[in-house]
């Protein structure tokens, strides 16, 4: 700035010098803050995605314990049925056969 110039023109030029600091200094924080964001979504997607993670290992646990329940449960109906038949079995060969040469 000149020493001679109207206070008018130098409050002008001042002002022109400020603004065009404002608008850089806003492209250069835009820029920073679109990164930020950038940063955030990502940080979040990955949260996101580890969450989901946990939950299907937790699921499937959950169903390979059911599976296991039902499988134990299954296996102790057979063991059942077995001892039944052999503790039963001519006495129901034997009521099946009754049942099938006796007419009604």
């Amino acid at each position: 700035m000149e020493n001679n110039k109207d206070p008018y023109a130098a409050s002008f030029d001042q002002a022109k010098e400020i603004l065009l600091n404002a608008q850089g200094s806003h492209g250069r924080f835009g820029v920073s803050a679109t990164a930020e964001i950038e940063q955030l979504r990502k940080e979040y997607i990955e949260r996101a995605q580890r969450r989901i993670d946990i939950y299907r290992e937790n699921e499937q646990e959950h169903l390979e314990s059911v599976m296991r329940e039902m499988d134990e449960q299954r296996a102790d109906k057979l063991r059942r049925i077995k001892f039944a038949y052999d503790q039963n079995g001519m006495e129901w060969v034997d009521e099946i056969f009754k049942n099938i040469i006796t007419p009604d």
